[in-house]
């Protein structure tokens, strides 16, 4: 190897290690990539404490994993302990060396562990405001303070660690008003939710482990309610990417009149259902991302059913951009088609089952079309409108030519004055940012509206007037439908 007159430059502690509390973590993603260690460390059991008292307040962490020895204990304290270049081995959720550091100092300002291996104990302590004061690494080899040694306790286990986080100062802020008490313990109820989220494979099955917060035993929540009658699991894919196998498997969750409403009200997850759908990327079986379409489609309500799982290892965390939070991540550029391909089926079996409210038992009818309404979007609104092509409706509409025309009439203002469609209808954009061109489906309502309103002797200006009323033709000024009127018209009025 060439060498280099060269020089070693130590990066300053102080400003290095606040510079690291930065780096993006909330509450929950900080505490879950905490128990990423645990579970490394094949914990069965997982007790995670937040307790509330102002400026003395603290998360503790206490798992019976297999504990550390003192050189183990200092390397895992160290900040950039592991170089993530390296081959990890298989199943690991660790990768950067920097979870235990960022996700603690992202909460406060310090970070004590105990751990116990082969009946001893080593206790390692980071405070920032010492390191601020020093400007230096100075691992402290034992508890700061009496208050800290009372709170880390013992270890009863055989083996185990304890992670405690005092001087919350980015979770409890002065002054401690009743309003700080009460966000705290709706932080703990987050904390809860994303934990049965992101640990939900872990925390069923032969070997589950077990996480208890505040005493209270977490329960998973999985997202594709794989267990009710009524959801749906389609053809599953794997597909071999740069080495790596990913797994690939598209659920549809039941339809609202399926479910109880407490089934209903849990399947729609900690954001609810809109925010739910799309795909869940999974490495090592640990929840990455919960609920994106990965810029892929938009979120729709009609697609609210669809939700993918993809399956990844650690092989992949380059190729898919896996960051230091494991909260984010991009998939490679040769699975972006077949990603579109899956979610463009995925959606329209959402579709399907989101719209079908009755189904037809005449083996002549297709299913799919005997959903009552369906979703438009144009450049700009989006609104709703009746299947026609629903089996009922158009026996309706066979049945009586005379009565055809009225049930037209009657089932445009349906539409019209359906609820969805007055509060999604943009009333307010202004009249130069709303031109559109004039569609068949629309002159086919305006001249079935003529028709209908001339029956009734409304003269031509009234027709106008009418249609103006309308949200359907607001794109449009009068002049414009009057325009449109006559051409419907051929010119003549009588």
């Amino acid at each position: 190897m060439h060498t280099f007159d060269s020089e070693i430059v130590l990066p300053d502690a102080a400003p290095l290690i606040n510079s690291l509390r930065a780096i993006g973590y909330s509450l929950e993603t900080a505490i879950a990539d905490i128990l990423d260690n645990s579970i490394d460390a094949k914990a069965s059991v997982i007790k995670i404490d937040m307790v509330w008292d102002e400026d003395k307040s603290y998360v503790r962490i206490e798992d019976n994993g297999f504990g550390m020895g003192e050189n183990d204990l200092i390397i895992a304290m160290k900040v950039g302990s592991a170089n993530p270049n390296d081959e990890r081995k298989q199943g690991l959720l660790g990768r950067f060396g920097m979870g235990l550091k960022t996700a603690s100092f992202s909460l406060g300002k310090r970070l004590t562990v105990l751990t116990k291996k082969n009946e001893q104990h080593f206790t390692r302590c980071w405070d920032l405001d010492y390191i601020a004061d020093t400007n230096k690494w100075n691992l402290l080899k034992q508890p700061f303070d009496t208050q800290s040694s009372e709170i880390l306790g013992s270890i009863e286990n055989p083996t185990g660690t304890v992670v405690l986080i005092e001087n919350l100062d980015r979770v409890v802020e002065e002054p401690y008003t009743s309003k700080k008490v009460q966000k705290f313990f709706n932080k703990i109820s987050m904390v809860e939710d994303h934990l049965a989220m992101v640990f939900h494979r872990f925390l069923e099955g032969a070997n589950k482990i077990q996480i208890y917060l505040n005493g209270n035993n977490i329960s998973p929540w999985d997202p594709f309610s794989s267990k009710e009658i009524a959801t749906q699991e389609l053809p599953p894919e794997s597909v071999l990417v740069k080495d790596d196998i990913v797994m690939i498997q598209p659920y549809i969750l039941p339809h609202h009149t399926k479910l109880t409403q407490i089934e209903y009200e849990k399947a729609a997850g900690p954001k609810g259902w809109l925010e739910q759908q799309g795909f869940y990327i999974y490495r090592n079986k640990r929840l990455l991302v919960a609920g994106s379409w990965l810029h892929l489609f938009g979120r729709e309500e009609s697609s609210k059913l669809a939700r993918v799982k993809l399956d990844i290892t650690n092989k992949s965390d380059f190729n898919w951009q896996i960051d230091i939070k494991k909260s984010n991540a991009k998939p490679p550029q040769e699975l972006i088609s077949i990603l579109r391909k899956i979610g463009e089926k995925t959606r329209k079996k959402s579709h399907e089952v989101f719209y079908q409210r009755s189904v037809s038992k005449s083996p002549e009818n297709n299913m799919i079309n005997d959903y009552i309404w369906e979703q438009v979007s144009t450049k700009t609104n989006s609104y709703f409108r009746l299947n026609r092509n629903n089996s009922y409706l158009k026996d309706l509409f066979e049945s009586n030519e005379d009565f055809a025309a009225k049930l037209k009439f009657y089932l445009f203002h349906v539409e019209e004055y359906c609820p969805a469609n007055l509060v999604s209808f943009n009333v307010n954009q202004p009249a130069a940012t709303r031109v559109e061109e004039i569609t068949p489906e629309q002159k086919n309502k305006i001249k079935m509206l003529i028709d209908i309103f001339r029956e009734n002797n409304y003269s031509l200006d009234e027709i106008i007037e009418q249609l103006a009323n309308y949200n359907s033709f607001s794109f449009h000024s009068k002049e414009e439908l009057k325009s449109i009127v006559y051409e419907i018209i051929g010119g003549h009025y009588v």
